[in-house]
């Protein structure tokens, strides 16, 4: 001690009070010594030691009594072999003192140096203490040399390491910093991690028994002891291994960045942990649809369902698990949100803003079930296939409304597998078309604006639509009486498509497999045409059947005499041919003013030729341009406002401004994700 006197040294000749009384008890350094405490001071540490140190004392009495461990440790240890026995209930006491002192900030840091240096000494290179436990208890109460220890006993093992094992491993290593949802979303960080940690690594990590061993610094608390490095080549520092931290790292990287979005979410609204919207921020493995609000709304969607794979249903219902900023029409950030917490539980509802639809409204709604996988956003072809069941939404509801839900709804909504086959859509779409279908049978399509909502279906595609539209007449209108041919005829013209292959069509159908989803339809019979095999332009006036239909001809209803004796030549009459010929156009002319409702528009012109009233050249490219997707992020508008030599902000506004004077809403919305509105945008281009 060089003359000093040992700090912790219990002098038997000092003075003690006969009673515990109040004193000042250093708090550390030189003057935190057994000798230079007041009487009372004395009374009140001897008392506490006498009782087993399960009292509150000022925590310079507890540091004194560091002191004291400290030197039985590192001085008497060397000449004392019974020590080592007694190193693990000196770490146990140290331990329970840490959790009862954890509050005092200048006392823990010396008791968690000192456990360490315990732990490290006790240690032996087999133990009974799982690292799973590691993982599983309060951070604070494992300590960085424990979790040293327990790898070291794994790697001489060769034995994987767990999952809690391997979180108590990242949380402990000097080198690897805690990501921000590892510290402000530690539950949900554990869970993912511990189930990416098993996907990519089994039943574990098996960490090398190359590392060199363990070595701790100690520097004691007691000014009367100098500092001391501790070896133990017999277990390896795996904290210290860079292979394993790499692997490990990677890892922890992953997963923080799968949670940043829920963890950014949180910031902006930390009272919404347990809400609908939060559900939609997590990666899918914390996804638990059986309990909480994500349950509640399973359980509904199941109940409207009821087995079916799809169902109409009132779309104010969702107002009662989602919140709005107003309660008459969700935002289209509102409805994504909703829309993407619902994809969660393979549900999907029509229609879709992130799919070209308006925002969710109280009203019809079709809810329906998604078959994987299904892409949250549309296909490059989902539009136009879009804005062909809009067409045929009309057609199927010329003779009538049509209920989704009935026998001629079902029919109807069957040939949506036939227009999503011809298109080539993504896997899944053919569901989302059906259902748009059924919803579009729910509302009022306008025939006057099929022209602007059906400006993106490309030439190409046109064909294929005219086929598929006269298959939903059949389906809808087996008889496809007038009103049916009429608005067939006039969107035939709006598609660009002859009108006259209307009743083609017509007629080539009824003699071949008959509308989609039901018994082969029975061939009319046309007005004029009974005999006749092909007739250019065919009105359904009677369906045919096993009864005697038609008219006599002229000379089956005179005398016998009036029929052509067999084998005479036949004489043509060129004025009554002549004649024939000319009443057949009237008769043409005079149908055309009946079922055309408009005359045939010229064709129009290309989307880039266009000039927009309010828009300059530079802004009215930028309009096309957003036609390109449904959805753009904030980086991505920026970016193609960039290419156009426009600034971003100022052509929103600009963009909306004229949005709202032509149709009356605006063009885009939304915060974060900028939602394209497209039936403003088709109004716009049209």
């Amino acid at each position: 001690m060089s003359g000093l006197t040992e700090p912790s040294l219990i002098n038997p000749n000092l003075p003690v009070a006969p009673s515990p009384g109040r004193s000042v008890v250093p708090g550390g350094g030189p003057a935190l010594a057994y000798h230079l405490l007041s009487p009372a001071a004395r009374r009140t540490f001897l008392d506490w030691l006498a009782r087993g140190r399960r009292t509150d004392v000022a925590p310079g009495l507890v540091l004194l009594f560091c002191y004291g461990l400290e030197r039985r440790v590192l001085v008497d240890g060397d000449d004392h072999p019974q020590v080592h026995r007694e190193l693990p209930v000196l770490a146990a006491e140290v331990d329970r003192l840490r959790v009862r002192y954890a509050d005092h900030a200048a006392l823990r840091p010396v008791l968690d140096h000192l456990l360490e240096l315990l732990e490290l000494l006790a240690a032996t290179r087999a133990g009974a203490d799982p690292v799973a436990r590691l993982g599983e208890g309060e951070p604070g109460r494992v300590t960085t040399m424990a979790v040293r220890i327990a790898l070291a006993r794994f790697a001489t093992a060769s034995a994987p390491v767990p999952a809690g094992g391997a979180r108590a491993w990242l949380r402990h290593h000097p080198s690897l910093t805690p990501r921000g949802s590892e510290t402000n979303c530690p539950a949900e960080f554990d869970r993912l991690f511990a189930l990416r940690y098993r996907d990519r690594f089994g039943r574990g990590l098996v960490p090398p028994d190359s590392a060199a061993g363990i070595r701790l610094r100690y520097r004691p608390a007691s000014p009367g002891l100098a500092t001391t490095l501790v070896c133990r080549a017999d277990l390896p520092d795996i904290l210290s291994e860079p292979r394993s931290t790499r692997a490990i790292g990677a890892l922890r990287d992953e997963v923080a960045a799968a949670l940043d979005p829920y963890r950014r979410w949180l910031d902006r609204f930390p009272q919404g942990r347990d809400s609908l919207a939060a559900a939609a921020m997590l990666p899918a493995e914390l996804i638990d649809a059986r309990h909480g609000k994500l349950g509640a709304v399973r359980v509904w969607a199941e109940r409207q369902l009821d087995g079916r794979p799809r169902a109409i249903i009132d779309a104010r219902e969702f107002w009662a698990y989602w919140s709005t900023a107003t309660p008459e029409r969700m935002a289209a950030d509102e409805a994504a949100a909703l829309l993407a917490v619902l994809g969660l539980l393979d549900l999907g509802v029509e229609p879709d803003v992130r799919f070209g639809a308006p925002a969710l409204a109280p009203g019809p709604a079709m809810l329906f079930r998604l078959r994987k996988p299904a892409g949250a956003r549309p296909s490059t072809r989902f539009s136009a296939a879009a804005a062909i069941a809009r067409c045929a939404a009309a057609v199927a509801s010329a003779a009538g409304a049509v209920d989704p839900q009935g026998p001629t709804g079902a029919r109807v909504l069957g040939t949506a597998a036939d227009l999503a086959a011809s298109l080539r859509l993504a896997p899944g779409e053919d569901l989302r078309l059906a259902a748009r279908l059924g919803w579009l049978l729910t509302t009022r399509v306008d025939v006057d604006r099929l022209g602007r909502q059906t400006v993106m279906v490309p030439a190409e595609d046109r064909e294929s639509a005219g086929h598929y539209l006269i298959r939903v007449a059949f389906a809808a209108d087996p008889a496809v009486g007038p009103a049916t041919v009429a608005v067939l005829t006039r969107v035939y013209r709006i598609l660009g498509l002859a009108p006259e292959l209307v009743f083609q069509r017509l007629h080539e159908h009824s003699v071949g497999r008959g509308p989609v989803g039901a018994a082969p339809a029975p061939r009319p019979v046309y007005a004029g045409q009974e005999d006749a095999d092909e007739s250019d332009e065919p009105v359904v006036v009677q369906v045919g059947g096993s009864h005697a239909s038609g008219y006599a001809l002229p000379w089956a209803a005179g005398a016998p005499a009036a029929q052509p004796p067999a084998g005479a030549a036949i004489t043509l009459d060129p004025a009554l041919i002549s004649r024939t010929v000319a009443e057949s156009s009237a008769a043409a002319a005079l149908l055309s003013s009946i079922f055309d409702d408009e005359p045939p528009s010229d064709p129009d012109p290309e989307p880039a030729a266009r000039q927009i009233q309010g828009l300059d050249p530079a802004h009215g490219a930028l309009l096309h341009a957003l036609a390109g997707q449904p959805s753009w992020t904030r980086e991505e508008f920026a970016s193609l406002a960039a290419a156009h030599g426009v600034l971003p902000d100022g052509a929103l506004d600009l963009l909306n401004e004229v949005a709202i004077d032509t149709t009356g809403a605006p063009l885009v919305e939304g915060d974060v994700t900028l939602t394209v509105a497209n039936d403003v945008l088709l109004e716009l281009l049209a």
